[in-house]
């Protein structure tokens, strides 16, 4: 067998452990390496997406795994998620923001970075996230405690 098709079936495999869906794959492609299919992405993009999967399989061997499509109870334990939650709770308390409710903060976070869920974020996209929303913050002169 050939290496592309290693890679590709390698892929699979962990997505298909990982329980990601065809449409969560898709979108952890593109924020990974660009590119939605794994047949259309170069070796060296199929090895740095196979890279990333393992790596989110490492963490959750080292967690209890996340079965929930979006949000798990690992979560409310994961403290940028609760930081991400805090700022954006300021900002409907400030009028900002219409629902204050985990939906409305995974939908921005989607438009924000273009992954389907908060699990499949690394960490410079979170931090864009926290960033951006401490940033509408200011805009709107909402008081953030340090």
């Amino acid at each position: 067998m050939n290496a592309p098709k290693n890679y590709i079936g390698a892929i699979h495999a962990v997505q298909n452990k990982l329980g990601i869906t065809g449409e969560d794959a898709e979108s952890l492609k593109i924020a990974v390496v660009g590119v939605a299919s794994s047949k259309d992405m170069t070796d060296a993009q199929r090895a740095r997406y196979l890279a990333h999967l393992r790596a989110i399989e490492k963490t959750r061997l080292e967690h209890q795994p996340r079965t929930a499509a979006h949000r798990s109870a690992d979560d409310a334990g994961d403290d940028r998620w609760s930081k991400a939650r805090a700022l954006w709770t300021l900002l409907a308390q400030a009028g900002q923001v219409q629902h204050d409710t985990d939906a409305a903060l995974t939908a921005y976070v989607r438009r924000q970075t273009k992954v389907d869920s908060w699990r499949f974020l690394n960490g410079h996209q979170i931090n864009t996230v926290i960033e951006s929303l401490k940033r509408w913050c200011r805009r709107a002169r909402v008081e953030i405690s340090a």
